[in-house]
């Protein structure tokens, strides 16, 4: 009987984790749509909220434990890499948010490609691309 409880707890905590990192990846993904639709139809105040909805996603990417949460076992020496691209992706956000209280759209505008590499380089670590 205990060993069915503790893998039932096992299970629901993978579960869960699984289902928090998906809808983190969400969040992340309907904030660089926000950011993307801010940028091309000339609304600031989009970028800047997905920005946010980014940085509240990726603030909970910088410790080893979180990434190692959900990196698949074989991928886990990985978790560098990982921290890496969350740190670059902070600073890039940063940046992007500077330029627009400066109005200056085209260099924040320029910092969406690089915002879409730290994104990428996670991706394709987890991935396996």
């Amino acid at each position: 009987m205990k060993k069915i409880v503790v893998s039932l707890c096992v299970l629901v905590t993978l579960g869960l984790q699984a289902n928090d990192i998906a809808s983190d990846m969400k969040t992340m993904r309907d904030g660089l749509q926000e950011m993307q639709d801010g940028f091309l139809y000339n609304n600031s105040k989009s970028v800047v909220s997905g920005i946010d909805k980014i940085e509240k996603v990726n603030g909970s990417l910088h410790s080893k434990e979180s990434i190692e949460s959900f990196l698949p076992q074989e991928k886990k020496k990985l978790v560098g890499v990982t921290l890496l691209s969350a740190k670059s992706l902070n600073s890039d956000l940063e940046a992007m948010r500077e330029y627009i209280k400066q109005n200056k759209m085209l260099e924040a505008a320029a910092l969406h490609s690089d915002v879409m590499k730290d994104c990428t380089r996670c991706h394709a670590i987890v991935r396996g691309w």
